[in-house]
């Protein structure tokens, strides 16, 4: 029985990842024509419509239970989805992703000084190793060293601290509330900035802007729905499924090949990645990695 759990908990993880880099192409996509700001308010606003109907029926309530957090987490998120989009549509969608995709090592640098966790020395090779990883894609010595490459790691920095946001409020209040308040949050930020310059989008983009609210949304339910059949450091790694569809995604799409050095550089992010994850599986893990992705 505990083996078809992990078994679903894998499969609800990997849907939502192909879910994550099926939008991001579709970022991408509307990216060519549509401003940034447009994009990101109608990924807020779809979402958070779906999200106040699921919340209203599950919880019976909008209060929250952490308001100091509640906004940090939606500060943060918003912030890091705003320069995760910007890097999608801007640069090879594999590396923007991959470098986005750093959140479990950088939560692993800074959980120990903001959340008083323990540090091993072990953790700390597999860090240094990780950042070794990131070199090789922005490659210093190359004209790829672009302000949109750090753009794409300060989203996954930014992302990060999202989650220790949500570490705090692993007690405190549900996925439900979390993400609610930050695609609330998301949606009047970007309001301001995305109504005066607005483009009306095409028949077919607006198709593709109801896809994209509904997979992010989608994806962000069959993550929290994937770490009720398993231990985090099982379901977890599963996330870097995005990153291998965005890469292939972009192969497909927009004929972007990655050379050797960035995919060399993938890999090793993705294993350091995937054993910090493995080294302390624990329910507040859990519940930080089901509420905090951030687009």
């Amino acid at each position: 029985m505990r083996c078809r759990s992990i078994f679903c908990g894998v499969s609800w993880m990997i849907a939502a990842q192909l879910l994550f880099a099926a939008s991001w192409a579709a970022i991408k996509f509307l990216g060519t024509r549509l401003p940034l700001f447009e994009i990101v308010f109608f990924r807020g606003a779809i979402s958070f419509a779906i999200i106040l109907v699921i919340t209203l029926y599950r919880e019976k309530s909008l209060q929250g239970g952490n308001y100091p957090a509640l906004i940090l987490r939606s500060l943060f998120g918003t912030a890091a989805m705003i320069m995760a989009f910007y890097a999608m549509i801007r640069m090879e969608m594999g590396n923007a992703s991959v470098l986005f995709n750093t959140l479990p090592i950088w939560v692993a640098l800074l959980a120990p000084p903001f959340l008083g966790e323990s540090f091993s020395y072990r953790k700390l090779a597999l860090i240094v190793v990780a950042f070794g990883g990131i070199a090789m894609i922005l490659k210093p010595e190359a004209e790829i060293l672009r302000v949109v490459s750090f753009i794409a790691l300060a989203a996954g920095l930014l992302g990060a601290v999202a989650m220790l946001c949500v570490r705090k409020m692993a007690k405190s209040d549900s996925s439900f509330i979390i993400t609610l308040y930050f695609t609330g949050f998301t949606t009047v930020v970007s309001a301001p900035v995305a109504l005066p310059g607005f483009v009306a989008p095409t028949a077919s983009e607006w198709l593709w802007i109801i896809i994209i609210g509904l997979s992010l949304t989608g994806a962000q339910l069959f993550m929290a729905h994937a770490y009720k059949f398993g231990h985090a450091s099982t379901i977890a790694p599963f996330s870097y499924v995005s990153v291998m569809g965005a890469y292939v995604a972009g192969m497909l799409f927009f004929g972007e090949l990655p050379d050797l050095w960035s995919a060399l550089g993938a890999g090793v992010i993705i294993l350091s990645g995937i054993a910090i994850m493995f080294m302390k599986p624990t329910t507040a893990r859990r519940e930080q990695l089901r509420s905090a992705k951030v687009t």
